[in-house]
């Protein structure tokens, strides 16, 4: 994602992991930054997918939990997502 010159990353936080998960079951899509690298969640159909944006598909058809509990370089993404850079959450 291209960044605006008024891009706050603090803008698109989410405050809490219920957030989260409520902005996803809403079937949102969300991009974030985590050790240089931007990743995607997304709800889609009954399912959700996690991938690296503009690359490979890492998780599909999984559950909510399954998603909270996916380990990117060792660390579950519930653990990383409130400290995370959000580059994009679409509704």
């Amino acid at each position: 994602m291209t960044k605006s010159a008024n891009y706050n990353p603090d803008d698109h936080k989410f405050e809490t992991l219920g957030e989260f998960e409520f902005y996803l079951s809403c079937g949102a899509n969300v991009a974030f930054e985590f050790h240089g690298i931007e990743y995607g969640v997304e709800k889609i159909g009954e399912g959700f997918s996690i991938w690296i944006c503009d690359g490979d598909i890492l998780a599909d058809d999984i559950t909510l939990e399954d998603v909270m509990n996916f380990e990117l370089d060792g660390v579950k993404i519930r653990d990383l997502i409130l400290d995370a850079d959000i580059t994009e959450r679409i509704m």
